[in-house]
Parts: C-alpha cells; structure tokens; sequence
C-alpha cells in the first residue's frame, strides 16, 4: 500500500514538473516576458502585473503588425514621470491601457477626479480617476510623438474580470471595460489604418527605452505616488 502511494506521488510530481516546464517555456517566449523580463511566479503573485499580463494575453490575438510596451515611465516637464500601464502598437492607433485589477463595485464619472471601490463588508478605498490618469499619459506621450496624428491616440481603462462596474463608464474620449470585453474594445477599430508599419516599428524604438528605466526611477515614481496620494 505505502509503495503504491510512492509511486502515485511520484507520478503526480512528474507530471507537476513536466506541466510547469511548459507553462514556463511558453510564458518565456511571450512578448510580455520578453520586454519585461518579469519572472512567472512574482508575476502571478503580483496584482498589477497579473492584471497586464492578462490585458496582454487577450490582445495578442490581434492580428496585423502590433507590439507592447509595458511599464513605460514618460518624463516630465517637471523631472517626474508618467507611468503607462500597458502601450499597444497597431497600424489603427497607439492603445494606451490603464489596467486597474480591482475587485469589488465601481463606482465613478469622468468628471470627478476621485472614484471609489466598495467591498462586500462595506469597506470603501478611493482611487485617482483613471480616465484623468490615461489623458495625462496621453498628453506626455504626444510631446514624445508630436509626428503622429491626434486620431491615432486611444485611451482604455480595463478593470478585473472580478469586479462590477456599478456605472456605464465609457465616454466619447475613453472606453472602460472588464478584461473579457478588451480584445472587442480594440479590434471594433482594429481595421482603421492610421499609422504605417514602418510608423509602428519606428514608434516602439523610440518608446522601448521608457520601459527599461533603473530601479531608481521606479522607486522615484512609486514615492511621487505615494506623495501625490498624501496631498490628496
């Protein structure tokens, strides 16, 4: 009996390892790794990156000549930087995605500049707007890119599959979706041409430097944050 539950656990560890081997080589060979270089396990124990990671792994399916950026921090005028969740390149526009991997209600406009979050115990957190947000990645972004057309800027706000959206969201300037509706969200335009192939490759050279800073500039932002949440 005892040798018949060795060889059980025995077999179920192979397979554990041989299932992990591929899950790991297929997640290497992703574009999401390959510009990040974020291991799998802290990307699946981290919200904010499992969140892009997701967003990512539903857009791949566009087709056409398309590539991500991930975690782009845009300088400022004033030395700070602007962090960019998550940039998608197509020949039908630059997607700009803020991904907000929340649970709970949504509550909030595009007019006011603090939205919440209600838990089922009642307990409520606030967050920035991230519409407000996505139009100050925008307005950096063009300073960076003023040779592209105003049209081919498109801001979405996409929120976990796990939380409800108490409100319609979306406005003529920005689209606010649940992940499952992102890949919908983008290839509803996906046939309007507004940039080259040449113009999208030339437009992630530029960008891709943004999204390989030091530590020090990520530690900088996420204390601007901080800062910026305490004067709030």
């Amino acid at each position: 009996m005892i040798l018949v539950l060795v060889i059980l656990v025995l077999i179920l560890f192979v397979a554990y390892v041989a299932n992990r081997r591929k899950t790991l080589k297929k997640y290497w060979q992703t574009e999401y790794f390959a510009v990040t270089k974020q291991p799998y396990d802290r990307m699946r124990r981290n919200a904010g990156l499992n969140g892009e990671y997701s967003i990512y792994k539903s857009l791949s399916r566009l087709e056409g000549n398309r590539k991500f950026l991930f975690n782009c921090y845009l300088p400022k005028r004033d030395g700070t930087t602007s962090e960019i969740d998550l940039l998608l390149l197509h020949t039908s526009g630059i997607y700009v995605i803020e991904s907000k991997n929340y649970s709970g209600w949504i509550f909030g406009r595009e007019s006011q500049a603090i939205w919440t979050q209600r838990f089922r115990n009642g307990h409520k957190e606030r967050f920035y707007n991230p519409m407000m947000q996505n139009n100050s990645h925008i307005i950096w972004l063009k300073r960076l890119l003023p040779e592209v057309p105003e049209m081919a800027f498109r801001s979405i706000v996409v929120f976990s599959d796990h939380c409800s959206l108490k409100t319609d969201l979306s406005s003529k300037n920005h689209k606010v979706v649940h992940c499952c509706d992102v890949f919908e969200a983008v290839s509803s335009t996906a046939e309007q041409n507004v940039l080259t192939n040449a113009g999208v490759n030339a437009i992630f050279h530029k960008l891709y430097k943004f999204s390989q800073v030091s530590e020090i500039t990520r530690f900088s932002h996420s204390t601007q944050v901080l800062a910026d949440k305490e004067m709030g």
